[in-house]
C-alpha cells in the first residue's frame, strides 16, 4: 500500500486521455445515510441509494466539447491516482451537472461522472 494520500491524476473518457484542471473529488458510496430525531428525542435512520461520482473541473480548451459531450448517454471512465496508486472504473456512465465556464481563468466546472453502484470499481 502507499503511503502517499493523495496527488497526480490521470483520466481517460471513452479512449480518450483528457487533462483535469485542477483537484477531482470522488464519492464512492452507493448509498447516503442521514440521522434524524424522533418527538421523543430518539434517533432515527433513513439509508437512501446514491451514485458513485467523480467531480471534476476542466482546462476550458481541453478538446470536449461541452454540449455535445453532455448529451452522451454511456462514458466509459478510468480515473488513475498516480499517486496513491488507485484506479477507478465507472463504466456505463453519464455526464451529470451544469457545465459552468470561468472566462477569467478558463477553468471549467458544474460536472459530474455518475455511474450505477454495480458499475464502479476502484483497485
Amino acid at each position: 500500500m502507499s503511503g502517499n494520500k493523495g496527488g497526480r491524476f490521470t483520466l481517460d473518457i471513452n479512449g480518450q486521455t483528457f487533462s483535469g484542471r485542477a483537484k477531482a473529488t470522488i464519492n464512492p458510496a452507493g448509498a447516503t445515510r442521514e440521522n434524524v430525531a424522533n418527538q421523543d428525542g430518539t434517533k432515527s435512520s433513513m439509508v437512501k441509494p446514491k451514485l458513485p461520482s467523480l467531480e471534476l473541473t476542466f482546462d476550458r480548451g481541453v478538446g470536449l466539447v461541452w454540449d455535445e459531450d453532455m448529451m452522451l448517454l454511456d462514458l466509459n471512465v478510468t480515473f488513475v491516482e498516480t499517486d496513491a496508486k488507485h484506479t477507478h472504473l465507472f463504466t456505463d456512465a453519464s455526464w451529470s451537472g451544469d457545465p459552468s465556464i470561468d472566462t477569467e481563468s478558463g477553468e471549467v466546472s458544474g460536472l459530474k461522472i455518475e455511474c450505477a453502484s454495480a458499475n464502479y470499481q476502484v483497485t
